[in-house]
């Protein structure tokens, strides 16, 4: 899941919604951050995501489709890809018309300087900025969020070439997406 799963995902606060934000961007064991309590518990809650998500059986189904060669970076490329699928079926995951929660998330990260996690802080201002959530809404916003990720890889990385086999599984790959977003907004939820 990248950041719209994770802002989708968070609970109803804005704590929460920073610390599953954030979550990528917090290495390293919690302590040593200095983090608002929930904040922390939003980044918590943000690793939980991401391991039901790594350890789903459709999941890996997905990543099983992707050349070998290309099968060590294929979790980013879903990542990316299940917050493009998100915006196709926000309705099914979210009560929320999707600008509405775009407007809202823009506003906590605005609004709430003092709670950002470093990485964030650095951030969050240009993000909103860019309306940086709203890129997920099309193939070419899919293809820029990964050529920029390329960049910060240690090794050039062609990630966006990896969308062809999205393209060539198709349904596969929507219905995994859909699979895993249900299993895991039921469990994150449920906890």
């Amino acid at each position: 899941m990248n950041y719209l799963a994770h802002a989708l995902l968070a609970e109803p606060y804005a704590h929460s919604l920073i610390g599953n934000i954030a979550g990528d961007l917090v290495k390293g064991p919690l302590h040593r951050h200095k983090l608002h309590p929930r904040v922390a518990d939003g980044v918590r809650r943000h690793r939980r995501v991401d391991a039901l998500t790594d350890s789903h059986e459709a999941y890996r189904s997905l990543r099983l489709l992707f050349p070998e060669d290309q099968r060590r970076y294929s979790g980013l490329v879903l990542d990316v890809l299940f917050d493009h699928y998100l915006v196709r079926h926000w309705q099914r995951f979210s009560e929320w018309q999707r600008d509405a929660f775009l407007e809202g998330t823009y506003r906590v990260l605005r609004e709430n300087p003092q709670l950002l996690p470093t990485g964030l802080a650095l951030v969050a201002e240009r993000w909103t900025n860019a309306d940086w959530l709203r890129v997920y809404e099309t193939r070419e916003g899919v293809v820029a969020v990964l050529e920029r990720l390329s960049l910060r890889l240690k090794r050039p990385v062609a990630l966006a070439s990896m969308l062809d086999v999205a393209d060539m599984h198709g349904p596969d790959f929507d219905w995994g997406f859909l699979r895993v977003f249900t299993d895991v907004q039921r469990t994150i939820n449920a906890q």
